[in-house]
């Protein structure tokens, strides 16, 4: 037996909520499928003459609850498997958000920071060729995910609005910079969407009064959900990244690490574990364990069968995507651990993005204010549904509450819709797009929807 792919665990999560609501066959099926996938590869002409090819990836999972919508991520794992599963759990993002779209995903394997910004804008550009028939704002709309950000939105923005002959679509991405359409709230949405979590956690909780954090990736949503907690009179005793763990029980001085490790852009320039003023004789890691709140904001897999048994906190909110395992979930049940679940807990970016898309095909601008009002009561209403699915079902865990919740909502829709008989899920294999310094491409004939 091969070793389990990332989409088979939503596809593990799938199955526990079908029988939990004994759910129609035909729908269930559909479920363990992608609706579409786009897959090529995108060879650039670099800066000193060569040329590399990197392959590309777009799935669209379940439209019916609307377009499709959900990040984009640059990073050297990207793989067909890890975006199917990223799109279908955006499926179910969506519905625990009550926002009316099924879920995306897409990515590049690339090594963004080996490339130059000319190098970068060209791969942008020749992605955006690549999928451009697929996506618009009625049918698949592209976001910032690991790895890219405002800038690479500029440039999918300004691609696509060449490719379709001008016609301006602020519609068509999010996370755009505020003066291309970007909505104001969106670069700490995903954290305060966490921290609204984390809140309505204690509430259940009956915790009040100043906790402990600990955070695992001091990543954007690892240090804005860092900073929106200390500000709320929280002590951050434990911070770590890929280079490893520090803590501080009596708490960091929170804005002096950030300035350690971030330039004025905000721009991550040194590692955790270099900043000088933490205690180096104590265990970082039995510290971190200790954190009345435990928030991983980094990658997969990350909260193992061994954390798990360790683990002392009165509940884990997750900011990252599936950063607990299989393993690790059960476990955590069994010791009576709280989980936020990812679908949930990272939910801000999602409702802003969703909050943009509206102010992009009405051209207006939301203030910052109708925003995060927006995200709280939204955030607040989506635990709510939780707690009272989980009481009903008599679930274990609100990550199967959530998966219940989710499927139920995205199962009604595709109910209402019916059309069982027509055929379902295609793969499109697009032949290589080149593109050149001068920003010319080869490649195939483009024939693209309008946007409206």
């Amino acid at each position: 037996m091969g070793k389990r792919t990332a989409f088979d665990k939503y596809l593990a999560q799938l199955e526990k909520a079908a029988k939990v609501l004994d759910l129609d066959p035909r729908i269930y099926a559909r479920l363990q499928v992608q609706a579409r996938l786009v897959r090529g590869t995108v060879r650039i002409e670099m800066d000193d003459g060569s040329f590399k090819e990197f392959p590309v990836y777009r799935c669209q999972h379940n439209h019916a609850r609307g377009p499709t919508q959900g990040g984009t991520r640059f990073d050297l794992a990207v793989c067909e498997s890890e975006i199917k599963f990223l799109a279908a759990m955006m499926t179910m993002k969506n519905a625990i958000d009550d926002i009316m779209h099924g879920g995306g995903k897409g990515g590049i394997r690339v090594d963004k920071f080996a490339l130059s910004m000319g190098e970068r804008e060209r791969l942008c550009r020749g992605y955006i060729r690549t999928i451009a028939p697929w996506i618009g704002p009625r049918v698949d709309g592209p976001a910032p995910d690991v790895g890219t950000g405002a800038q690479e939105m500029a440039w999918f923005l300004d691609e696509y609005e060449r490719i379709i002959g001008g016609e301006h679509c602020f519609a068509a991405f999010t996370g755009k910079p505020v003066v291309l359409g970007g909505s104001l709230g969106r670069s700490d949405a995903t954290a305060l969407g966490a921290v609204y979590a984390t809140e309505a956690m204690m509430n259940k909780l009956g915790l009040k009064g100043q906790q402990t954090v600990a955070i695992q990736g001091f990543g954007n949503a690892g240090d804005f959900y860092a900073k929106l907690m200390k500000d709320r009179g929280h002590t951050i005793i434990s911070v770590s990244d890929r280079s490893g763990t520090i803590s501080d029980p009596s708490g960091f001085d929170l804005y002096d690490l950030h300035n350690f490790c971030h330039d004025e852009s905000g721009k991550k320039i040194r590692k955790v574990t270099e900043y000088p003023r933490w205690d180096r004789s104590i265990d970082p890691l039995r510290v971190a364990l200790s954190a009345d709140i435990f928030a991983p904001a980094a990658f997969e897999d990350l909260i193992d069968a061994h954390m798990a048994r360790e683990l002392q906190s009165k509940f884990i909110v997750e900011l990252a995507n599936g950063p607990c395992t299989e393993e690790a979930d059960e476990i955590l049940a069994g010791r009576g651990i709280p989980v936020i679940p990812d679908i949930y807990a990272s939910g801000g970016g999602v409702r802003v993005s969703a909050a943009e898309k509206i102010q992009g095909l009405e051209n207006q601008k939301w203030p910052a204010n109708r925003v995060h009002t927006w995200l709280k009561d939204q955030m607040f209403k989506a635990f709510d549904d939780l707690k009272k699915t989980k009481e009903r079902y008599q679930l274990r865990s609100l990550r199967e509450a959530a998966m219940v919740f989710a499927v139920g909502a995205v199962a009604e829709a595709m109910a209402w819709r019916g059309g069982f008989e027509y055929k379902y899920g295609e793969t499109i294999d697009v032949p290589t797009v080149t593109v050149y310094k001068d920003l010319s491409s080869k490649g195939p004939k483009l024939v693209h929807r309008k946007s409206a």
